[in-house]
């Protein structure tokens, strides 16, 4: 029996898992296949509507499913201490988890994301709330509720980020909704960005620096925060920002099992082949999503992308078939330019498509296409 184990469920784990499911049907009932998802949680976050939910745009039940819910029934699927993986023993071709149960496998599929690493800037978790934190979602949307007016800082700490673009669209709406509070007269709000400009796509940066402009909305670029106290940002020069508000978007890294093992860097980022998603060095190891070191955008559809190509190969080799297919660094972003409104970033290894001016028709896609994640996405039905 060739056995698949994969490492995190989340839109990576779960979108490779059904397709490979779907793709060796046959050899799974005829028990020559076994598919294994590991994850210490057993639930599911739609993380892109963790910021409209936060805003009050979505409802916070939107954001999250029973993880074996949206996987094919053929798939074995363990959370808690048997899905809490400890140890990856690449060596032995075999994982371990928290309460010592010990899975082989054929071939390894690493899906284990990016965490926020919230202790690396002093004061950071004190001051600041987090629409990337599933426990501040709902605290932000009553926060915002209750402001009467002052200075909001919207602050990206380090780079790189998963849903990169989020900051901008954050910044923006809040624009929009203290406007229809009526009190955007009564505050200020200020951007700041560890790297020049706002955004790292040059066509993206310069309409949305435009846009901040035109709606008095204050950059503050190549600020790189070394501590915060007393409502104070306090940068790696010396530069200090009050605040009222922090909308803080913390340092991420890979997850803490990576730690140490050749494959990962010291971020816990894992070195992969750009086109094939192989481990370095590990033909049958894959790596996709959050949790590579690849030059490209951490997002969602980035997962989904390379979820593709990864199971075509593995399908191809456990079949005996030939083709070989290719992740060409596709990335797919809607990007919101306030309330009511949205673009998209399209691009690859090789091009960068026109990013438009948001359009009311692309921010009724955007909402559409958040509910049809769960039935369609997820399920690996598109």
């Amino acid at each position: 029996m060739k056995k698949i184990v994969i490492l995190g469920g989340g839109i990576g784990g779960t979108i490779v898992a059904n397709k490979l499911a779907r793709k060796l049907s046959s050899e799974i009932n005829k028990g020559n296949v076994e598919i294994t998802v590991l994850d210490k949680k057993d639930y599911h976050v739609y993380q892109p509507s963790q910021l409209l939910v936060s805003l009050g745009i979505e409802d916070y039940d939107q954001l999250i499913r029973p993880e074996r819910s949206l996987l094919e029934p053929t798939i074995k699927f363990y959370s808690g201490n048997k899905g809490d993986i400890r140890k990856i023993d690449l060596a032995n071709h075999k994982v371990i988890s928290a309460d010592g149960t010990e899975y082989n496998y054929d071939y390894l599929i690493i899906s284990t994301g990016s965490h926020l690493a919230w202790n690396e800037i002093k004061g950071y978790r004190e001051h600041a709330l987090s629409v990337w934190d599933l426990d501040d979602v709902l605290k932000i949307k009553q926060t915002l509720d209750s402001f009467k007016g002052g200075t909001i800082v919207v602050n990206v700490a380090r780079l790189p980020i998963k849903c990169p673009v989020a900051p901008v669209e954050l910044t923006l709406m809040l624009h929009d909704l203290l406007r229809k509070k009526g009190i955007r007269d009564k505050s200020r709000i200020i951007y700041t960005y560890p790297a020049p400009g706002v955004f790292g796509i040059k066509q993206a940066n310069d309409l949305f620096t435009e846009m901040f402009k035109e709606r008095r909305i204050e950059i503050v670029s190549e600020y790189v925060v070394d501590y915060v106290e007393n409502n104070t940002l306090v940068s790696q020069s010396g530069d200090k920002i009050k605040f009222d508000l922090l909308f803080g978007v913390p340092p991420h890294k890979g997850a803490d099992v990576l730690s140490g093992l050749e494959i990962a860097d010291r971020r816990n980022w894992i070195d992969v082949d750009k086109y094939t998603l192989n481990v370095k060095g590990y033909d049958n190891v894959y790596a996709i999503g959050d949790t590579t070191n690849l030059p490209i955008s951490k997002a969602g559809s980035v997962a989904d992308f390379e979820s593709g190509p990864v199971a075509e190969n593995i399908a191809h080799d456990i079949l005996g078939t030939s083709g070989k297919v290719l992740y060409d660094g596709s990335v797919f972003c809607f990007c919101v330019g306030g309330i009511g409104t949205s673009s998209y970033i399209r691009y690859n290894y090789d091009f960068v498509l026109p990013v438009i001016t948001p359009t009311t028709t692309i921010w009724w896609m955007k909402l559409m296409y958040n509910r049809m994640y769960w039935s369609l996405t997820a399920k690996a039905v598109i």
